[in-house]
């Protein structure tokens, strides 16, 4: 019976997802971002961090959207918890920085005390970058509750070394071929008013997806088979990015990744060198402004990550063998 009801229900629930899970408003997505940035600019420290970073020494990985769950039916996290593992262990051993985009624990559906009880193996793996003071965390609609402190302290302190900062954005500023680069990092879902900190949309999820994602098993994260610039909020993303000079944004949020725009075609192995944003280029039509992380929870074990190394950035996946 529940695989007749799933392969009814599926379809219907993976639009409704799409459909209903982000909705967000232009003019709300532009001013948030723009306050945001201004604020990191002006006042670092009260809601991010500016770092200055020499991208031809420095690694990062970024990774968003691991909606770590309790590891019951509906928890999206789990059948991807190796596959994350496996990620993490390898870029601790080349000496990457891991920044944490966001919506990391789902707390939507479930209380801190079960989610951080059944994901102490992959948190003590994230742990470990701090260790070696190359961690960065950011919150997201999923998980606003870490924009506490209070509560960061309580739910963390057996796992991560207190204080344990949680940034809203992330700035990461260099200078290439004499010209100053900015990358902004944050989880994306500024402007989102079916998702961002919504009273309804949490209700929704909690008393009514969760019971029948539960029952269903689903998880509408569909596997990323391209990197097209796709969704409503990513191009509101990409439209405010495009015309900003000298800098590029990475987001997650909407579980699609997204490679230079969406121009991925045009970019052998996925790989674009920073130089190339850095300046201006004023022909181009489309510009290499926006990235997106995609997610670590694809209902394939799949993951998709934001690599920034050698003076390079990277759109990567790491795949369930």
């Amino acid at each position: 019976m529940r695989k007749l009801l799933l392969l009814i229900f599926r379809p219907l629930f993976t639009w409704l997802g799409a459909r209903m899970g982000s909705a967000p408003d232009r003019k709300k997505v532009f001013t948030s971002l723009t306050r945001l940035l201004k604020s990191l600019d002006q006042k670092p420290g009260r809601r991010g961090i500016v770092l200055n970073i020499d991208f031809s020494k420095e690694k990062f990985i970024i990774f968003s959207d691991h909606h770590k769950g309790n590891k019951d039916s509906g928890d999206d996290f789990a059948n991807n918890e190796p596959n994350y593992l496996a990620a993490l262990a390898y870029y601790h051993a080349h000496g990457y920085k891991y920044i944490n985009l966001g919506d990391s624990e789902e707390l939507w559906k479930y209380t801190p005390r079960e989610v951080i009880a059944k994901n102490v193996t992959a948190l003590r793996a994230e742990a470990k970058f701090q260790q070696a003071n190359a961690y960065y965390k950011s919150f997201g609609n999923h998980d606003l509750i870490w924009k506490n402190k209070l509560d960061v302290n309580l739910w963390f302190k057996d796992i991560f070394s207190l204080p344990l900062p949680v940034y809203e954005g992330i700035l990461l500023k260099t200078i290439i071929n004499d010209h100053p680069l900015t990358v902004y990092l944050t989880h994306g879902h500024q402007g989102d008013k079916m998702s961002d900190n919504n009273a309804l949309s949490t209700w929704i999820v909690a008393h009514l997806w969760q019971p029948i994602q539960r029952y269903l098993k689903i998880n509408i994260n569909t596997p990323a088979t391209d990197y097209d610039l796709r969704g409503k909020h990513n191009i509101m993303m990409y439209e405010w990015s495009s015309n900003k000079q000298g800098m590029i944004l990475i987001t997650g949020h909407t579980h699609m990744p997204v490679f230079a725009s969406g121009k991925y075609k045009e970019h052998p192995n996925n790989i674009l060198d920073l130089a190339k944003v850095s300046g201006s280029d004023k022909k181009k039509e489309i510009k290499p402004t926006y990235f997106n992380s995609g997610c670590c929870c694809f209902n394939d074990g799949d993951i998709t990550g934001i690599e920034i190394a050698d003076g390079n950035i990277n759109l990567i996946e790491w795949q369930l063998i």
